[in-house]
Order: C-alpha cells, then structure tokens, then sequence
C-alpha cells in the first residue's frame, strides 16, 4: 500500500518536473531569441521548396546564430526600459541574467562556421548582416526620430535578405521570383512590426520615434494594418499569375486570416500578449504551409 502511494507520488513528480521543464523551454523560446531565428530559418527553408535549391545543415545554422544574436541583443538592450511595455520578456531576461556574453560566444561561432565552410564572400556579407543588426538598438533605430517607419524598413529589409540567401550562399543566379519572393517576406514583415509597434507606441512616443502607430494614432494605425494584410493577398495571387512563383505557394493563404485574427486582437486590446506571439510564430509557419501545398500539388499529379 505505501509503496502505492509512493509510485503515485512519484508519477505526479514526473509529471510536475515535465510541466515546469516544458515552462521553462517555453519561455526561453519566446522572449530568448529563438523565436525569430527559428522563423528565418523558415523563410530559408521556404526559399529552398519554391526554387528547389537544396540546403545544407550549415546554412540553416548560420542563419539561426545570425537572427539569435541579433535578437537576443536587441532584448537585452532594451530589457530595462521594456519593463512598461513588455513586462513579461524584462522579468525573464533580468532575473535569468542574461549575459551579453553569451552575444559574443555565439557570434564567435557564427563566425568561426562561416569561415570554415563558406566562401570569404559569404562570411562578409554573414558579418555585415550581424554588425548592421546589433548596431540596430543603439544607432538605426533613433533614425527614427527624423526618418518615419525606418526601423520598420530597416529590420523588414534584412527579413527579405533571407529569401535570396540561398541563391547568394550556393552562388545561384537570382531569378525574379526570387526577388518577388523576397518582396512578400519584406510587406509580411512590414506588417508584423508595425503590429510590434502598436504595443510600443506609448514608449516610442516619449522617445520622439516616428513610427506609423505614433503618427497615425489610434483611430487609422488598424486600417494600415489590414491594408497591407490584403496588398501582401494580391501581391502573391499577382506573382502566381504571372508566373513568377509557382501556383503551390498559394497554400499560404490561411496565413492571411491567420493575420487578421492576431491583428483584430491588438486592435481590441493592444496589451494581449499573446496577439504578438502569434504574430511573431507567422514567419515559421510560412515554409511549413508552403511545404504542405508542394506536397498536396506533387500527390495529385500522381
């Protein structure tokens, strides 16, 4: 009978320790980084299925130490002042204490990998990509304050680097697709950190930042949003017509609801939290519908 009660005992511990591990990976996937260096890693990964560009194990790793360093310095930097608007991510990185150094140690190997298996041409444009993102927080980013939605630019350019990536790191001729490509990543992106700014705009505000939500308000910033929700919907129908990119890739059509679910919950209450994760899990979601809408296309014709 007691030892009963201990298995029970122990079943519930196991259970517990399960619970609280999967909190932990949870919250470090949010607010350490990985989320955004995962969905870059996506927008690869959907480069590869739409131009048939086989990747390697390396570039996948490049590109996630690339955008984890870039993010996870960003959130560090603004760890303190985001106590207002982003409470939940300034707790964990303070009180984890989340060193700079561990910024260093992985650009060290992002380096030290890029020397290793890619072209001297290859880590230049890698290292440009790293410096230009870490230099974001303390110098791109007050540009802002003379030059409206730059940020918003800036950080959607570097997004829509990545779908050319591919073609660039295997030394593959560009071709407009892939250009088009890269130009629905650039308005998705757009769209995603305008939507990022809606949670800021009290603090961007005080800080003088000429972001769309801070100089349109809170009456016309929601029209902006779903007006480039439905441009990015004809954007892609428009490059599948013409040819550019191939008919599979409409697949990523219920993206577009999925937006305007995300986007309605912050027009409601702009301190959702859980409106940005989703927001912020949409670029992951890219390559796998894209992956799904290749496969579905590649089983009919057989």
């Amino acid at each position: 009978m007691i030892s009963d009660v201990h298995a029970v005992g122990s079943i519930f511990g196991f259970k517990n320790d399960i619970l609280v591990l999967m909190k932990i990976l949870w919250r470090e996937l949010v607010f350490g980084g990985h989320l955004f260096a995962i969905g870059s890693v996506s927008v690869v990964m959907a480069c590869s299925i739409v131009f048939m560009i086989p990747v390697s194990w390396d570039i996948l790793f490049v590109t996630y130490l690339l955008f984890y360093a870039i993010y996870l310095y960003d959130y560090l930097q603004g760890a303190s002042s985001d106590e207002a608007t982003n409470s939940s991510r300034a707790k964990y990185l303070l009180c984890k204490n989340k060193s700079k150094c561990t910024v260093i140690i992985t650009s060290l190997v992002l380096f030290t990998i890029m020397m290793i298996f890619t072209s001297l041409t290859i880590t230049a444009i890698g290292m440009s990509i790293l410096i230009l993102g870490l230099l974001y927080g303390s110098h791109f980013k007050k540009l802002t304050k003379k030059i409206p939605a730059f940020k918003n630019v800036f950080v959607s350019v570097v997004w829509a680097f990545m779908a050319i990536f591919a073609f660039i790191y295997y030394s593959v001729p560009i071709t407009y697709g892939a250009i088009m490509l890269a130009l629905f990543v650039f308005i998705r992106m757009m769209n995603i950190q305008i939507l990022f700014d809606v949670r800021d705009m009290e603090g961007d505000r005080k800080d003088g930042l000429l972001t769309v939500p801070v100089i349109l308000g809170d009456k016309k910033y929601p029209f902006i949003l779903r007006l480039i929700n439905i441009v990015s919907i004809i954007f892609m129908l428009a490059c599948v017509v013409k040819g550019l990119l191939p008919a599979f890739t409409l697949a990523i059509t219920p993206m577009f609801y999925y937006a305007v679910s995300y986007i309605n919950r912050v027009i409601k209450s702009r301190n959702e939290y859980t409106s940005y994760i989703f927001a912020a899990f949409e670029p992951i979601m890219w390559s796998v519908f894209i992956f799904a809408g290749k496969y579905v296309t590649m089983l009919s014709v057989f």
